[in-house]
């Protein structure tokens, strides 16, 4: 797929075509930034990066850069219950096209092997990772299998509650084009969701006087942390817009820069 570069006047006729809202049953349900997700109607409406796989990997991270144990079995289970069951367990095979080629995971997950400690994590545990993803699909985790060239034109980050279907064709003999999406209000809806879940579960050795609100700051700085490192090594030069829903669907669009 040719890469095209979208203008801010493509990416509001992207966004008007292809919004849906978010609803209360799913709104914890979440898929990768990715933008080659077929626009299906039960596209999860939580984009961020290296969906369910991407969030334990974030919990090992946030635990390492600020200095507090982390127990990964019971992380594990904190977002399992977070999520709803494995059954709603989310996690990307990224095949490049090529049926032939080994998964290994979405983007975001194979950067994370490549390089750990850019993503403030360490061999053992990128192991774990991989070992217990293994387990949860055999339980029945959902597993999205990511295929073809990447097309992303745009990163747009999305406040509100609306998402995105990432694939969009301006005429019906145009191309196709894709983005990169994150939607930054369902993820820190669920991160507040995780750090309580955490602290519940006993699986965070917070310091004394730290507390449920510092676990969610520290995983939003991680998390963001993350986010930009992938984003530099796939999306380098993009432009990034911010996508603001109001309560009826009509939304606001700014233009961020660029990646």
């Amino acid at each position: 797929m040719a890469k095209i570069i979208l203008s801010k006047d493509q990416v509001y006729e992207l966004v008007e075509a292809n919004k849906y809202p978010v609803r209360k049953e799913n709104r914890f349900i979440s898929r990768c930034i990715d933008g080659r997700y077929q626009g299906s109607s039960d596209l999860p409406p939580l984009a961020l990066a290296g969906a369910d796989a991407g969030e334990l990997a974030l919990i090992l991270a946030t635990g390492n850069a600020y200095g507090f144990s982390v127990d990964a079995g019971r992380a594990y289970q904190a977002l399992v219950d977070v999520v709803g069951g494995v059954k709603n367990f989310q996690m990307d095979t990224d095949r490049h096209g090529d049926p032939k080629i080994a998964a290994s995971g979405c983007g975001h997950i194979r950067q994370i092997r490549l390089d750990p400690r850019a993503y403030y994590l360490q061999h053992d545990q990128t192991e774990f990772l991989k070992k217990i993803l293994n387990s949860t699909k055999k339980k029945g985790a959902e597993e999205t299998v990511l295929s073809g060239e990447r097309g992303e034109g745009a990163m747009v980050m999305i406040k509100g509650e609306y998402a995105l279907k990432t694939r969009y064709s301006f005429t019906e003999k145009g191309g196709e084009v894709q983005i990169f999406v994150h939607h930054d209000t369902l993820v820190n809806e669920r991160h507040r969701a995780l750090a309580k879940k955490l602290i519940e579960n006993e699986a965070a050795g917070l310091f004394a006087g730290q507390s449920e609100e510092y676990l969610y700051e520290a995983m939003s700085e991680i998390g963001e942390n993350q986010l930009l490192e992938t984003v530099k090594r796939l999306a380098i030069g993009l432009p990034i817009y911010l996508v603001e829903f109001e309560v009826n669907g009509n939304f606001i669009l700014t233009e961020m820069g660029k990646v």
